[in-house]
């Protein structure tokens, strides 16, 4: 079904805007070429705590201290990743 001339007004205007207000996403839109993101912050993010997790237990019976606190920076770091990419991704999402 053919579209009204009032709906292809609409249209070009909201593809003016579109250019307008990011023309990044304008051009990839456009190509039609899907665009790679990162690898899956949620995965990384938990296999880093696991990393971290699992080398705070192993300085446990080796006594290492800078072992554990090594594991306890990383789990830190994969939990304000994780912070950080939730708070981006819902504000883009407005």
């Amino acid at each position: 079904m053919p579209l009204s001339e009032r709906e292809r007004k609409v249209l070009q205007q909201l593809e003016r805007e579109l250019f307008i207000q990011d023309p990044h996403l304008a051009r990839q839109l456009e190509s039609g070429v899907p665009v790679p993101g990162p690898v899956q912050p949620r995965i990384r993010d938990v296999m880093e705590a696991a990393v971290g997790v699992l080398l705070i237990l192993l300085s446990i019976p080796l006594h290492v201290f800078p072992l554990a606190l090594a594991g306890i920076l990383l789990v830190a770091h994969a939990i304000l990743a994780h912070r950080t990419y939730k708070n981006e991704s819902s504000s883009s999402l407005l």
